[in-house]
């Protein structure tokens, strides 16, 4: 394989899917699941009392709860689930998916490129979200300036961004795949939204087969999961970065192996 062509095609075929991202009225869902917590949270803020101001530690906890039972669990992953299952689900049902597979460029370039389009775009909206967020809630604190400079307010804010863009990177390899094999991709998202939504009640050699247990031990702070969590120590920062890598890596070849063998067949949808 020719590497450097197939590096400038894959960049070619980001940069055609991007386009098609921001143009894209079907992705209406995800800009409203990504910003709705920054509408919630600027209502909130334009209706603090000044003389009430809360502290840092009490708006850090809040944006844990918020980002571990709302933004993690449900918007980025649903959001994932919503435009990776279609990168290949939504060629098919459009009949249009064959200009691509009758290009010279080898499959294997074209799931990378697709699914490369997708984390760009998924993780640009909610890291653009995340930044928001803490930006607001932070910002009717006094001492919310001091918490970004001097304190551990910017290693906060990085790690939840690292941990947007992995769940970006992992799940959006999960969707991929499951929306080229499956003709009906919501039974598969619905068994894997059961699976990582209550990981925390399964034994620990389950959970670590779970990708929310490495995205939570990448997080500052942890939430208190009720009486029937099942409490385990978190993996390591490192490897957990590594681990939920190479999971990415492993479905988007996969994807691109079965792609590979794939024959596109309009009149079956």
């Amino acid at each position: 394989m020719n590497w450097n062509l197939g590096i400038r095609q894959t960049l070619t075929i980001v940069k055609m899917e991007l386009a098609r991202y921001i143009l894209a009225r079907r992705w209406l869902g995800v800009y409203l699941l990504a910003f709705a917590p920054v509408a919630l949270l600027l209502a909130i803020v334009l209706g603090v009392n000044p003389s009430k101001s809360p502290s840092t530690a009490n708006q850090s906890m809040i944006f844990a709860f918020l980002f571990q039972t709302f933004i993690l669990r449900m918007s980025i992953f649903f959001s994932c689930a919503l435009v990776f299952t279609q990168l290949f689900r939504g060629e098919i049902l459009e009949k249009t998916l064959h200009f691509y597979l009758l290009a010279p460029v080898r499959r294997e370039v074209l799931a990378l490129g697709k699914y490369l389009a997708g984390v760009v775009a998924t993780g640009l909206i909610f890291t653009t979200t995340t930044v928001l967020e803490n930006l607001l809630l932070y910002s009717i604190v006094p001492s919310g300036t001091s918490f970004f400079l001097e304190g551990p307010g910017i290693s906060y804010l990085a790690r939840y961004v690292v941990v947007v863009i992995l769940a970006c990177c992992c799940y959006g390899g999960i969707f991929t795949l499951t929306g080229l094999l499956f003709r009906n991709p919501l039974v598969p998202a619905f068994i894997v939204a059961m699976w990582e939504a209550f990981y925390f009640i399964l034994p620990e050699t389950l959970q670590k087969v779970t990708v929310m247990h490495y995205l939570q031990s990448l997080l500052p702070l942890v939430i208190d999961r009720g009486p029937f969590s099942v409490i385990i120590d978190p993996t390591g920062p490192i490897l957990s970065v590594v681990i939920l890598l190479v999971v990415a890596a492993v479905f988007v070849w996969v994807t691109g192996m079965v792609l590979s063998r794939a024959q596109v067949s309009y009149s079956a949808d």
